[in-house]
């Protein structure tokens, strides 16, 4: 089962140094004993985290944006780790529906 950690690694061109700090959950969410998650969905988990805390912190606080910025850049790796899929169009609308809702990946 590929990580997403090693998914992100490949991706041309790399996310930049301090962004992908913000990267280091996505293989917690992708453990095998929690579902063996794909990589899109690991990646999807991952950034709705991020939004999750960004949202709750309300106001102008910085680490709270670049917590959206990590949520945003995960949640984009997750749909085009997604669009790897057989069915995109599915995978998509998937997606929408959990970020759409705020809900996590079941």
């Amino acid at each position: 089962m590929e990580l997403p950690k090693d998914w992100l690694a490949a991706r041309t061109p790399p996310a930049p140094d301090p962004l992908r700090a913000w990267f280091a959950d996505t293989d917690v969410v992708a453990d095998p004993d929690r579902g063996g998650r794909s990589v899109s969905e690991s990646l999807l988990e991952a950034g709705v985290v991020h939004l999750e805390k960004a949202v709750a912190r309300p106001g102008r606080h910085r680490e709270a944006a670049y917590q959206l910025l990590a949520a945003d850049a995960l949640i984009t790796y997750g749909c085009e780790a997604a669009s790897e899929a057989d069915d995109l169009r599915g995978a998509l609308v998937a997606i929408l529906g959990r970020v759409g809702t705020g809900g996590s990946v079941q």
